[in-house]
C-alpha cells in the first residue's frame, strides 16, 4: 500500500541494531536517578558513560564512579586489584542467598576455595559433562516436536529450565522435580527485588531498613539455602556416591593442607554454582537465540556449520566443541552486546587519581561491563550485531579488558569455561531439532537484575525440524 511505512520491518541482514537502553542525556537528579535505578539501573546511566573513560556522580563525595577504559579497567582488577576489594555493596546483596562462598569470600577464604574448586573446571573435566547437556537439550527438543509444527514460546523460560536441568545433571544430581522448581522460583523472585537493595547500598542506607523487596529476598534466599543444606545432609548419610559437583567438593582437599570444606562452605559454593550456574548461561542462549531470530542467514550459516562438524553423527560430543569455530563467534557477539553480568563493582581503599578524576577512599568503582562493550571510544558502530568483530585476526586488536564477560583477573568467573561450553553444546544442538523465528513486533529492553533479563521476556516462533 502506498504511503504506509512499516514501524517493525527488519532491517538489512548486515545492519542489525538489537535493542538497548536509551541512556539520559545528562546525569539526572538524585530522586530521578534511583526511581530509574530501581526499575532498570542501566537506564540511570547518563550518555557520558559511553563515550568517556571515567564519569561521577555526585559532587563533594561521588556516589558512584563509572570507569569504562580499558588499561584503567586492567589497573582495577589486575595490577592494583588490592587497593580495589570486593565491595560491601556485593557481600550486602548476595550474601543471603549465596553465603561466604567462592563469588563473595576475600582474602584467604576465597583463595583456599577457589583453589580446591578449579580442578573441577578443568576443560577436560567439563568436557565430560557434554553428554548431560545434550540430554537435557534433547529432552526440550522431544517437548517441542510433541508440540506440532510451528509455535510461539518464551525462549527465556525454556533456557532456565534446560540450564537449570543442566545443572541438576551435574551440581545437584538427585535433586527432584519439585525441589528444582522451588530453586529456581525462589532465584527468580530474588533477583527481581534486588534493585531495591542495591539502591539502598548506593544511598548508604543500614542494611537492616525495610524496602518493598525485603521480605521476599529473605523468604527466597532460606528456601534455597534450606534445599541444598537438606540434600547434602542426604548426600553425607551416603558416602561414597556420585560424581557430581557436591561429591567432589565433599571429597575435596587443599593440596598443600589436606583440609577439607566446612559443610557451611560447601553449601556456599553448592547455592552460589546452582545461582549463578543456570542463569548466566540460560539469559546468554535467550539473547543469542533473539538475535539468530532476527538474523536468520547467520542462524543459517550456524546451522550448516553444526551439520558440517556432526559428519557421520546425529549427536554432539565432546569432540564437537572445537569445531565450532562459527557458532562461538556468534556466541561471543551476543556476550558482547548483552553480557549476562553486566555490571561489576569494587571499592577503592585509599585515595586516587583515575585518568585525571579524583577518587576519594570508600568511592564506589562501578564498571558498567554492558556499556563497556558498547563503548563509543572502543567498538565500531557498537549498537550493531556483527560476529566478524571476533574473527582472529579482528579480536587480536582488541585491549584484553575491552571484552570481558566473565570478569577478569584473579576473580574471573571460575565456571566461564563451562558457560561457554554448555552455551555451545546447547545452541548446536537446538539449531539441529529447531528454527527460531521473530514475530516482528517484541523488542525486548535489556534489564539489569544482576543478570541482564529481557524486559517482557523473550517469545519467538518455534518451528521443529
Amino acid at each position: 500500500m502506498v504511503g504506509v511505512r512499516r514501524v517493525n520491518t527488519i532491517p538489512p541482514p548486515e545492519k542489525l541494531y538489537p535493542p538497548t537502553v536509551q541512556p539520559p542525556e545528562r546525569a539526572l537528579p538524585l530522586p530521578r536517578f534511583i526511581a530509574r535505578f530501581i526499575r532498570n539501573p542501566l537506564q540511570a546511566l547518563p550518555r557520558a558513560v559511553y563515550t568517556e573513560p571515567v564519569v561521577t556522580y555526585g559532587s563533594k563525595r561521588p556516589l558512584v564512579t563509572w570507569v569504562t577504559d580499558p588499561a584503567l579497567i586492567e589497573r582495577i582488577l589486575l595490577k592494583d586489584a588490592e587497593h580495589f576489594p570486593k565491595t560491601p555493596l556485593d557481600r550486602r546483596v548476595l550474601t543471603p542467598m549465596l553465603g561466604n562462598g567462592i563469588l563473595t569470600a576475600e582474602g584467604e577464604s576465597w583463595r583456599w576455595q577457589r583453589k580446591i574448586a578449579s580442578p573441577m573446571f578443568r576443560y577436560a573435566e567439563i568436557l565430560a559433562y557434554v553428554p548431560a547437556m545434550m540430554e537435557a537439550t534433547e529432552q526440550l527438543l522431544d517437548t517441542w516436536k510433541q508440540r506440532g509444527h510451528e509455535f510461539t514460546t518464551d525462549i527465556e523460560d525454556a533456557m532456565t529450565e534446560t540450564t537449570f536441568a543442566v545443572i541438576a545433571r551435574t551440581v545437584l544430581a538427585g535433586i527432584d522435580e519439585t525441589e528444582a522448581s522451588a530453586v529456581k522460583n525462589a532465584a527468580r523472585t530474588y533477583l527481581d527485588r534486588i534493585s531495591w537493595e542495591v539502591a539502598a547500598a548506593i544511598l548508604r542506607l543500614p542494611p537492616t531498613m525495610w524496602h518493598p523487596g525485603k521480605t521476599n529476598m529473605r523468604t527466597s534466599a532460606k528456601e534455597v539455602r534450606t534445599i541444598v543444606e537438606r540434600l547434602l545432609a542426604q548426600r553425607r548419610a551416603q558416602p561414597g556416591s556420585g560424581n557430581d559437583l557436591v561429591a567432589r567438593l565433599i571429597s575435596a582437599r587443599d593440596p598443600a593442607t589436606g583440609e577439607q570444606m566446612s559443610d557451611a562452605t560447601i553449601v556456599d559454593n553448592l547455592a552460589t554454582f546452582l545461582f549463578a550456574g543456570h542463569e548466566t548461561t540460560a539469559k546468554a542462549l535467550t539473547w543469542t537465540l533473539y538475535l539468530l531470530a532476527r538474523a536468520p542467514q547467520w542462524q543459517d550459516r550456524l546451522r550448516d556449520e553444526v551439520q558440517q562438524a556432526l559428519c557421520t553423527s546425529q549427536r554432539i560430543g565432546p569432540g564437537t566443541i572445537e569445531s565450532l569455530p562459527l557458532t562461538l563467534r556468534v556466541l561471543k557477539e551476543s556476550l558482547r552486546l548483552y553480557p549476562p553480568a553486566p555490571v561489576m563493582t569494587r571499592l577503592a581503599n585509599q585515595d586516587l587519581d583515575l585518568a585525571g578524576t579524583h577518587v576519594p577512599k570508600g568511592s564506589l568503582i562501578v564498571i558498567p561491563i554492558f556499556v563497556l562493550h558498547r563503548h563509543q571510544r572502543l567498538w565500531d558502530d557498537p549498537g550493531r550485531f556483527d560476529p566478524d568483530r571476533f574473527l582472529p585476526e579482528n579480536e587480536a586488536k582488541y585491549p584484553r579488558t575491552q571484552f570481558m564477560p566473565f570478569g577478569f583477573g584473579p576473580r574471573i568467573c571460575i565456571g566461564s569455561s563451562f558457560a561457554l561450553i554448555e552455551a555451545t553444546a546447547i545452541l548446536a544442538t537446538l539449531l539441529q531439532g529447531a528454527r527460531f523465528e521473530w514475530d516482528g513486533r517484541h523488542a525486548p529492553e535489556p534489564v539489569s537484575r544482576v543478570t541482564l533479563r529481557p524486559k517482557g521476556g523473550m517469545p519467538l516462533i518455534v518451528k521443529p525440524l
